[in-house]
């Protein structure tokens, strides 16, 4: 088969294209939207670099990705509870700030001009049906379990910073955050389960708090934000149709960190079609730990909220190295490990419920 057809022209679908065209397939991908990274509005996203010891960067280099759009490293990392500023410089970068969108130098664009010059043809405004398809990208699905984003960005002659904000009255479930870099900067909150009517309440405390907090510099600013969809029990291949990203359910499930994840699901697809070896096999050995690990942390902080962010702050202050603690809670341990059944339980529990008062709530309104 040197005919390939994939369906989502997101990040995984573009790392698995790129990898197929270098090999010798002739690789159609096929985008609903008019271009890549329409989803977004030029939000700052964090490339996550704490995970694994080997730098995302070189791990980029390995599956065949250049580095031809804005990536930032960032060393030196904050939290707060909304009162003091805990600062924290590691070694190694803890993640690289991002822009994701369709405008020059976002992560997005930057894989569509690898794909387009590796001979990809790419379909805009397609309108074709999964049936045809190898490789399923599509992303955010309906009806599935979500964290929403609420936020803007902006212009600013503000210092860079990455801070992070743990505050039930800034998020439910979720965090806040304020990022920003070479004059543009961003301010988020994230919150899981709740439906979008109650976002704003979320995201104007946070915005409160952090101007509050520090001197803010905004200017020009525009709103962002989106969803991310979540599945406990993760997709590999249905029906000969390979999984990728967010569409196989392989997203960071307590912070939402699922760049890597999607980059490196694509490049998994196109090795296994490639080598002929098994997807799931893959997947399963690379990927799967550490999202049973995320779902093990998102129980933990459902079950304790705001004894968590507790505990995660006296950490932060006692630890000097953040780089290794996040490596630790993002890998499988005795604990995590032990936990992982009930809370994968009880967590497709919560997630069914929540689907059926969505669909009662959209019946009532119907």
């Amino acid at each position: 088969m040197k005919d390939i057809k994939i369906i989502g022209g997101g990040l995984s679908g573009l790392s698995a294209a790129i990898n197929l065209a270098k090999a010798g397939y002739n690789v159609d991908v096929f985008e609903k939207r008019d271009d890549c990274g329409k989803r977004f509005n030029g939000d700052l996203e964090g490339l996550e670099n704490w995970s694994s010891h080997v730098d995302i960067l070189q791990e980029f280099k390995s599956m065949n990705i250049k580095i031809n759009f804005d990536c930032d490293s960032f060393k030196t990392m904050c939290i707060t509870d909304g009162k003091e500023i805990i600062e924290n410089t590691s070694e190694r970068p803890v993640f690289y700030l991002v822009k994701r969108g369709s405008t020059e130098n976002c992560l997005d664009q930057g894989l569509k001009k690898q794909a387009l010059d590796s001979g990809v043809n790419i379909h805009f405004n397609s309108k074709e049906s999964k049936e045809n398809m190898d490789i399923i990208s599509v992303g955010t699905g309906e009806n599935k379990p979500v964290g929403i984003v609420r936020g803007i960005r902006f212009e600013t002659e503000s210092d860079d910073i990455a801070l992070s904000l743990l505050s039930n009255e800034a998020s439910d479930r979720g965090y806040s955050y304020l990022l920003i870099t070479k004059g543009y900067g961003c301010i988020c909150s994230v919150n899981y389960y709740r439906d979008s009517s109650i976002i704003n309440r979320y995201f104007k405390k946070t915005y409160e708090i952090f101007t509050n907090l520090m001197d803010i510099d905004i200017k020009n600013e525009k709103n962002v934000g989106g969803v991310g969809c979540f599945l406990i029990k993760p997709k590999y291949v249905i029906r000969g149709q390979i999984y990728t990203g967010e569409a196989a359910g392989l997203q960071d499930l307590l912070w939402g960190f699922g760049m890597r994840y999607a980059i490196n699901s694509g490049f998994y697809a196109a090795k296994s079609i490639i080598e002929n070896i098994s997807y799931k096999k893959l997947v399963k050995q690379n990927i799967v730990p550490r999202l049973k690990t995320s779902v093990s942390n998102r129980f933990i902080v459902d079950r304790f909220g705001n004894r968590f962010n507790d505990h995660l702050l006296k950490w932060a202050k006692e630890d000097d190295n953040w780089s290794e603690l996040l490596h630790w809670g993002y890998n499988p341990t005795l604990y995590t490990r032990a936990i992982y059944p009930i809370g994968k339980l009880l967590l497709m529990v919560k997630y069914r419920e929540r689907r059926e008062r969505r669909e009662r709530l959209l019946k009532f309104k119907r």
